[in-house]
């Protein structure tokens, strides 16, 4: 496991905050911080335990969100008392310990419970917790290499017990803890401000060309009239690592159809061909599902400016290449399909038993219904200002999410100062 001490003499600045901040923090575990909670799941055989009022808190909703205040998923009263163990309270720190998303974190805005693939750490005073959850997320990696498993990663209860923590003075955690959540709340602000927008081009479309009713003029068109399909580099996964183009896959898709900001794709090293690669701007659709409730199938996803361009994307998309002449529809394309009628036809499509794919014409024999060209234009000329808008607040939460990760570790080493120190002012 990787020495502290040794970490805090490589980093700049060492020289300057090393001595007193090293001086002042002392070494303890995960376990003595204060109670250790393992997820528990009830039988899902019963539907009288799932659906109440009770947010049941799972791997998929630690989706780079600070504080999970809601859940995909919730239990009824009933179900909660069969896994009362597995109940956390507000503010415990969440922390995925099994699979591919071990070690992902989170801090629990309100009272939940949590399934087996996650521990939630209940922090007594005086240490703060949100400087648990600062600490944990900055060392990912360290407790990946620390689960042991043979078919795919975990920690135990008992190996987190003996996760080494190195604790500031609570007065420095705070402020820690304030520096690093001034950066999240902007890169937060981001995120409603996207949200927002999404929501009204959305609405845009849906008053436009949804609610009212085809005119004269429009016409009913194959979407293989506007497009085709490009599938996507079937990879081979040790070739995945820090080196290479950037690799777009199924899980960069999700409820919304934009990426978020913490899921910066992985590099692939391997071979691939000039029509496995797209560009920002670029619309991709998830091809394939990997449960059976079809959240994804069909989904799609702009491709995001991540500064580097061009990027790779996986065999479980297909890449949408307009045909020449038909650019001009990319955003009334991307609204309809967004719509319930391609998401239910994708779903209606689904092939397979345990992965679900996509076929390739079942997209291009979808139909969709064209405006006039001026209500064409009119919309996109509302719509790609937003989106444009969209692309700038995300290309800033980027960089606002890589300062923090590139402060956090100086921050939480003690080789990097906080701003300031809550507490009362020294006497002149």
């Amino acid at each position: 496991m990787t020495d502290r001490r040794t970490t805090l003499s490589l980093l700049p600045g060492a020289a300057a905050f090393a001595g007193p901040a090293a001086n002042e923090r002392r070494l303890s575990t995960l376990g003595a911080l204060g109670r250790i909670i393992i997820g528990g799941t009830p039988p899902a055989d019963d539907p009288a335990h799932f659906g109440g009022s009770i947010p049941f808190i799972t791997p998929t909703d630690l989706d780079g969100r600070r504080t999970i205040d809601s859940a995909a998923r919730t239990l009824t009263e009933l179900g909660a008392r069969l896994v009362g163990a597995s109940r956390v309270p507000r503010g415990s720190v969440l922390l995925t310990c099994i699979g591919a998303d071990l070690g992902k974190t989170a801090c629990a805005g309100v009272e939940a419970a949590i399934n087996q693939q996650l521990a939630a750490l209940v922090v007594d005073p005086p240490n703060c917790p949100r400087y648990v959850y600062y600490d944990l997320r900055s060392r990912q990696r360290e407790l990946r290499s620390a689960a042991g498993g043979s078919a795919q990663p975990i920690l135990t209860k008992s190996g987190l017990v003996r996760i080494p923590i190195v604790l500031p003075p609570p007065r420095r955690q705070q402020a820690i803890v304030e520096a690093l959540g001034a950066l999240d709340d902007k890169v937060e602000l981001d995120h409603r401000l996207c949200a927002t927008l999404a929501e009204i081009a959305g609405a845009r479309f849906r008053a436009q060309f949804v609610d009212e009713p085809a005119a004269s003029g429009w016409k009913l068109v194959r979407l293989g009239e506007l497009l085709d399909l490009d599938k996507g580099l079937s990879y081979r996964g040790e070739l995945l690592g820090d080196s290479g183009l950037r690799l777009l896959g199924l899980g960069d898709f999700g409820a919304r159809p934009e990426l978020d900001v913490d899921d910066f794709p992985r590099r692939y090293a391997g071979r691939h061909q000039p029509r496995h690669t797209v560009i920002p701007g670029d619309l991709l659709i998830a091809n394939t599902d990997l449960t059976q409730r079809r959240e994804l199938l069909g989904a799609p996803l702009r491709v995001p400016d991540l500064g580097e361009t061009p990027m790779l994307f996986s065999h479980h998309a297909f890449a949408v290449r307009f045909l020449p002449g038909r650019e001009c529809w990319r955003e009334f394309v991307y609204f309809a399909l967004q719509q319930p009628e391609f998401r239910a036809r994708a779903a209606g499509f689904a092939a397979g038993t345990t992965v679900l794919s996509l076929p390739r014409d079942a997209v291009l024999d979808h139909t969709i219904a064209l405006p006039p060209e001026r209500l064409r234009l009119a919309f996109t000329e509302v719509t790609r200002p937003l989106l444009a808008r969209i692309d700038h607040a995300r290309q800033e939460s980027r960089a606002l999410v890589e300062l923090r990760d590139h402060l956090l570790p100086g921050l939480v080493s003690g080789a990097l100062a906080p701003p300031r120190v809550s507490g009362p002012r020294a006497v002149p």
